[in-house]
């Protein structure tokens, strides 16, 4: 109680000096209205109440009001970048809300020409530049035309072209959403403004993987480079909001079908969208509901060299050959109700990302001198469904009122393989043992490894032998079953409720001042296991081998790898049917026993770091001013308190008990977040804006387990830290903008951040219980941080040049960082893990409304993954540059075709360690396209 009472009075002090400022002669007539072309209606358009200083910019869905006006006659001045300036008279009386008809903005006084054609893509982009020009911030946004126009799939791939954002791929998809070079759960990725849960398979960190969400569904996103006091603080990097489709002021109807193929993978694909809406009732009900569909089958080469005891040796060679189905599926409803003075609706939506894969892997073991080839089946589901109930009401003229409730919940969980019990990634692994590998070295290790060109060895890094002697064959009858594995994995995170309450008061025209609240109540649990299953020997005989069951080529074995000069198909053994392997496990599970000295189990001490209950709230309170101090000067300031909650339950494991204990542990801490936006307007086209702001990042789920291990043994401890603080950054960001007259910008900007208590595995030496000198080995807070960066864009229509390049365009965009922080038993200074040095993106693109074409180059510089001992061991993410492609014909006012290729280069992804000649992975997806064919009405 205590804590909230501070939390209310200094946002009430934050704020009170700008509610003292009120005048007691406030005016109460207000206008308002819409702005269009002749197509769609306009975000961001700049509305000026002429010869004053009050004005607005239009929402997203191009409406606009302006209060506190006496009554009287009106000149209001519309401008939108690539349209001419309209002057509307307008005559209102006392107390008076006046609602303009539509106002039209069109070209036909262009200085440039006299009548200038508009296409989608630089509809799209002028809807952006618009926003982004008129925002109190610095932040950058794309609509729902440029997301259209280029072959980005979901959600994460739609913002990877925006200065300063990058994206992580998952089997050639993107999947998560880091600003600025940060890792990714140092930003936060919203829809409609609130944060959702995260479930997914491999991390237990609080990155949300967005390749579950349909682009399709997505009407603006919001990249917000500098936080404001009403945004949620927990975003180090930055804030991507996904604002979803609502309903729409008018009736429409959209349908899209599309075909397509990807390069290594046999089978079609498919895509369908759906949008209908429409008001009824007068206009006073609105509804959208907007379903969406995508299967594609895929394919992915890879190989992984895994490194030995020294850090550099090859101990196994892994060829990875995958093939798999992925479905996604998006729902996204929506009702509005007008009222007298204000709106409620109702929302929901839906997104399921269903991956069926296939996988079987040849693992070459130099160490244990055996070949092992693996059979690999799994169905990964991520599905997420959010509800929210939201209203905005307007008392008098000045002031509103915005709430909302809703509630979120997001699960990762594999499907029903091999059976619905024993739901697992399914892994059946048959050895042929005493290969005879040739070439390979001892080096001190009492290994058998292969060495790398770069090391002294004989293998370079993209045609690393097999080392298999000379004659050799895999024999399916000489391959003996060793193991059936089950690896489980279920994650479950629920908002139960998020409720949000903002209040906002025009005090005069020029002074707005807002304040509000926000709490979630977060539910998360992980369950995880590693189960060893070893044929029964003692009582059913000897193991099966792979002869035993029917035989084939792997998908893809004819082209496994073409990529590279060397042969490895050709060794490969033939592998038996997945399906055929779950029926065998099915009818046979009596004859297996569980290998608990194999396993990770949290009877034996071994899955503990993911085997965790949390509850989590978050209670924040804000208050902040917009005051536009003269025509040339904007002033956003306030501040954001943040109070955080965390209960944790875990176990802990006593390895000379064999004793596994219960524990809960909790965590809270109060963020207090100011920050101050100022923005200088020299002229109409020009913005110079300086951000002063306090953000941080709490610590991921899996760093605050009170879980534990400890082996007597080793008198090793392995824990979690429910203890950590959370990390925080300093932001000072300085940004130019200038506008040009027709469409497009050049903007530059400089960021740096001062990050304080960053969070790092630490090993020290301690006690644990009656045992001294124990080596501890847990997340720990480090020392301070920094990131320092440059930004630069630019997007033109090449119009400019000639008139006759009208219809040619260029955006480019490149952002250059560079950060630093000291690690344990480390001498020199790193860089922040994750963080790239470099991103650009450039895009040529030619439009004249009936044809558009788009060629886009994005590229991602390589990162350090994981620090390791040396920078020779630092685990890096190489670098990557990937080429799209689309077209699309307009065939009348309501049809189109279009054309869409992805990674026209066919880029892999590459890990290593320490140089690229040192791989740790490299993995080919090949191209993919789609041809496609939208109706509107």
């Amino acid at each position: 109680m205590i804590k909230r009472r501070t939390l209310s009075t200094a946002v009430f002090l934050c704020s009170y000096p700008f509610l003292s400022a009120h005048s007691a002669f406030a005016t109460d007539a207000k206008i308002q209205g819409s702005i269009t072309d002749h197509s769609n209606r306009l975000p961001g358009a700049l509305v000026k109440v002429v010869g004053t200083n009050q004005s607005t910019v239009t929402d997203y869905d191009g409406k606009f009001e302006l209060a506190k006006l006496d009554a009287g006659h009106y000149q209001l001045e519309v401008s939108y970048m690539g349209y001419s300036s309209q002057i509307v008279d307008v005559e209102i009386s006392n107390n008076e809300v006046k609602l303009l008809s539509p106002i039209v903005m069109d070209n036909s006084a262009n200085t440039i020409e006299e009548v200038v054609a508009v296409g989608q893509i630089q509809r799209g982009e002028m809807a952006a530049a618009n926003s982004q020009k008129n925002a109190k911030n610095i932040k950058n946004v794309i609509s729902a035309d440029g997301i259209g126009k280029l072959p980005d799939r979901n959600a994460a791939e739609a913002v990877q072209r925006i200065p300063g954002v990058s994206i992580e791929r998952d089997q050639g998809e993107g999947r998560f959403v880091a600003v600025r070079g940060l890792p990714a759960q140092w930003s936060s990725a919203t829809i409609n403004g609130n944060r959702l849960p995260t479930a997914e398979e491999e991390t237990t960190s609080r990155a949300t993987a967005f390749d579950f969400f349909p682009s399709e569904l997505i009407e603006f996103v919001e990249v917000s480079k500098a936080l404001t006091p009403e945004m949620e603080g927990d975003a180090i990097g930055g804030n991507v909001n996904f604002i979803t489709k609502k309903a729409p002021d008018d009736f429409v109807f959209n349908a899209n079908l599309a075909l397509g193929q990807n390069e290594l993978a046999d089978g079609n694909n498919y895509s369908a969208n759906l949008l209908y809406g429409d008001r009824i009732l007068d206009d006073k009900l609105g509804f959208l509901i907007n379903a969406t569909a995508w299967q594609r089958d895929w394919a992915t080469d890879n190989f992984e060299p895994r490194r030995g005891n020294d850090g550099l040796g090859i101990y196994r060679l892994e060829l990875r050959d995958y093939t798999g189905t992925r479905e996604t599926y998006g729902l996204n409803g929506s009702v509005e109700y007008q009222l007298e003075q204000g709106n409620v609706s109702a929302s929901a939506m839906y997104g399921t990302l269903i991956d069926d894969e296939t996988h079987y892997k040849h693992r070459m073991r130099f160490d244990k001198d055996r070949a092992e080839l693996q059979h690999i089946r799994n169905e990964l589901i991520t599905e997420m469904t959010g509800f929210e109930f939201a209203g905005e009401h307007f008392f008098g003229y000045d002031k509103t009122l915005n709430w909302s409730l809703s509630s979120y919940e997001n699960e990762f969980r594999y499907g029903n393989t091999p059976n619905s019990e024993d739901n697992s990634y399914f892994v059946v692994r048959f050895d042929q043992k005493n290969v005879g590998y040739e070439g390979l070295e001892d080096r001190d290790t009492g290994k058998n490894y292969a060495y790398n060109t770069i090391d002294g060895g004989s293998d370079p890094w993209d045609q690393i032998s097999t080392h298999l002697p000379s004659g050799f064959s895999f024999d399916p009858s000489q391959m003996g079953l060793s193991w059936v594995e089950l690896y489980k994995i279920k994650v479950n995170e629920k908002d139960k409720i998020v409720a949000a309450l903002d209040f906002e008061w025009q005090l005069n025209n020029d002074l707005i001042v807002k304040v509000g609240a926000k709490y979630r109540d977060k539910e998360r649990v992980a369950r995880f296991s590693d189960e060893f299953y070893a044929w029964d020997t003692e009582n059913y005989g000897a193991a099966p081998t792979l002869s035993d069951f029917a035989l084939a080529d792997q998908p893809g074995r004819s082209d496994y790898l073409s990529e590279l000069s060397y042969d490895y198909q050709s060794q490969f053994s033939q592998v038996a049917s997945t399906d055929d392997l779950a029926n065998f496990w099915n009818n046979n599970k009596d004859k297996f026993v569980l290998d608990k000295s194999e396993s990770a189990l949290i009877e034996n001490g071994g899955a503990l770091g993911r085997n965790f209950d949390v509850n989590e709230q978050h209670t924040s309170l804000y208050g902040m001013a917009t005051y536009t101090i003269n025509a040339n000067w904007e002033m956003l300031t306030g501040l954001r308190l943040t109070q955080t909650d965390t209960e944790v339950d875990g176990y802990i494991y006593l390895a000379d008990e064999d004793k596994v204990e219960s524990v809960k542990a909790n965590n809270d801490y109060l963020s207090v977040l100011p920050a101050l936006h100022l923005t200088y307007h020299p002229n109409s086209q020009t913005n110079y804006r300086l951000a002063l702001t306090r953000s941080f990042a709490r610590p991921d789920f899996g760093s605050l387990t009170p879980g534990a291990t400890y082996l007597e043994a080793d008198n090793e401890l392995t824990s979690g830290n429910p203890n950590l603080e959370p990390t925080y950054s300093n932001n000072v960001d300085l940004m130019a903008e200038y506008f040009f007259d027709r469409l497009g910008l050049v903007s530059l900007g400089v960021f740096y951040k001062d990050i304080t208590d960053p969070i790092f595995q630490s090993s020290s030496i301690g006690e644990f219980g009656n045992n001294t000198g124990v080596n501890i080995i847990r997340p720990e807070n480090g020392d301070s941080a920094w990131l320092a960066g440059l930004e630069v864009a630019f997007n033109r229509d090449l119009g400019f040049i000639t008139p006759e390049l009208n219809n040619f365009g260029i955006m480019a965009n490149a952002t250059f960082m560079d950060s630093e922080m000291t690690i344990p038993d480390r001498a020199d200074k790193v860089s922040i893990p994750r963080q790239a040095d470099s991103l650009y993106n450039f895009t040529v693109y030619y439009d004249n409304t009936h044809f558009a074409a788009r060629l886009a180059v994005n590229f991602k510089g390589e990162y350090i993954e994981e620090h390791g001992s040396s920078k020779q061991f630092d685990s890096y993410y190489g670098d990557n540059t990937s080429v799209d492609f689309t077209t699309s014909y307009q065939l009348n006012e309501n049809a189109l075709v279009y054309l869409e290729l992805n990674n026209l280069t066919n880029e892999p992804l590459k890990y290593y360690l320490g140089d690229e000649s040192r791989p740790l992975q490299v993995e080919y997806y090949g191209v993919r396209g789609m041809v496609g064919f939208n109706y509107q009405f």
